[in-house]
């Protein structure tokens, strides 16, 4: 078999080193250059935006939202994280207040109420909210620890005093409490703006002097796989027929709906580069075709079939994408992986121009250009998440639209006719 078909590999090779140096050379590169920008952009797009959308979803499910919440008595905990697959289930109570700090300051917040110990209890939520000021330290009932954002927001520090006003409660809470005053003890910072301008923790004894003790509360699960969130429900159902269990998808359907759009846009868009690249392919194909025409007439009398005869140009658009798609693939995952350092490069040569252009002109610099400047964007570093699916599914994809649009280019090939063909030359 290898014999029989093995002078494909070598006309396509023939082919191939004819397109890479003579008339054909320039089309040739730009279809793999095209491929390869696209492979790039695909897999850096992609990356960035995991990502972002990884950490986030991250701090809602470990910090806000848990992975199910489950409407039954906290004294149900240890038993609910003894079923299997539950990696932590930790009781709590939210309260909606108005919190006042510093110089009239005023901010809504939702005070949730925990457990003391809650950080060997839930290691997620412990490792997701970091500690910049302070101690996270809920012990005493009179204190709190609060957000980064929402620390700027009402000016206080460690060691300040909050004023709460209750909004929500049951009906032994009080809309002014008198002992609503709690002490900051930290100050902790998610990187999700949401939660770090509108959390703040307290003790389970401050919730229940705040909100009252016939408020229900409610128990948060984490689960070793958060896709299984349908089994543990179906487990809870079974366990407690009279609780209600509320799945993190339903709890943040709104929201991560709106990131899966996104991220789908996204990949549409870029995938547009793909489809401009193999019409770029197919209109060279088809001028490969045409110009050797003689040399099909050639291969069509020494018995070749115009099936074998497709497959020479099926192996040259093979050729163009596999190089397009290795190139963009190595140079993606160097991007993805080194974004920061690609992106204060460019901070440092757009802001060196403009440092040369004003002491050219003799004028004053302008503010130093920050790519994401902390005052418009909320985040330290650019995150980057790669998935070895999506990079295996964008290299294939690449490749195979170079080829299937060199199979479909080739089809002129049924059409020709190597008697007409060598008869007119």
């Amino acid at each position: 078999m290898k014999s029989r078909h093995s002078w494909l590999l070598f006309v396509a090779n023939r082919f191939g080193s004819v397109d890479r140096k003579g008339r054909s050379a320039l089309t040739s590169l730009l279809s793999a250059l095209g491929i390869a920008f696209g492979v790039t952009a695909l897999i850096v797009i992609l990356a960035v935006m995991n990502g972002f959308q990884q950490g986030y979803i991250k701090s809602i499910l470990e910090t806000s939202s848990y992975h199910a919440r489950v409407n039954i008595p906290g004294t149900e905990a240890k038993r609910i994280a003894s079923m299997p697959g539950v990696r932590a289930a930790v009781p709590f109570r939210d309260i909606q207040t108005l919190m006042l700090g510093n110089f009239a300051r005023q901010s809504g917040c939702l005070l949730r109420a925990l457990p003391s110990g809650v950080e060997a209890m839930d290691p997620g939520f412990a490792a997701e909210t970091a500690i910049v000021s302070g101690a996270f330290d809920i012990g005493n009932g009179r204190s709190a620890v609060v957000g980064y954002e929402l620390a700027k927001a009402l000016r206080v520090k460690v060691g300040d005093a909050v004023s709460l006003v209750a909004v929500a409660g049951g009906s032994g809470a009080d809309l002014f409490p008198l002992d609503a005053d709690l002490r900051v003890t930290g100050i902790f910072r998610t990187g999700y703006y949401p939660i770090d301008a509108g959390y703040a923790f307290v003790s389970e004894a401050a919730g229940n002097r705040l909100s009252g003790e016939d408020v229900p509360g409610v128990i948060g699960v984490k689960l070793d796989d958060p896709d299984g969130d349908a089994r543990f429900l179906r487990e809870i159902g079974k366990t407690y027929p009279e609780g209600k269990a509320e799945s993190w998808r339903v709890f943040n359907r709104a929201y991560f709906g709106a990131l899966k759009i996104e991220k789908n846009m996204l990949m549409f868009l870029v995938i547009l580069i793909f489809l401009v690249v193999a019409v770029n392919v197919y209109h060279g194909m088809r001028r490969s075709v045409a110009e050797r025409s003689e040399d099909i007439a050639v291969l069509s009398a020494l018995g070749a079939s115009p099936f074998s005869v497709r497959l020479v140009f099926l192996l040259n658009g093979l050729g163009t994408g596999f190089a397009g798609s290795f190139v963009g693939l190595i140079a993606g995952l160097f991007i993805s992986v080194h974004i920061n350092g690609v992106f204060s490069l460019a901070e440092a040569a757009v802001n060196f121009v403009n440092l040369f252009v004003a002491s050219a002109t003799g004028t004053a610099p302008g503010e130093e250009f920050t790519l994401f400047d902390p005052r418009y964007f909320y985040m330290d570093f650019i995150p980057v998440r790669l998935f070895l699916s999506e990079v295996t599914a964008i290299f294939t994809f690449g490749i195979l639209s170079a080829a299937g649009a060199a199979w479909y280019a080739s089809g002129s090939v049924l059409r020709l006719k190597p008697a007409e063909v060598m008869r007119d030359e």
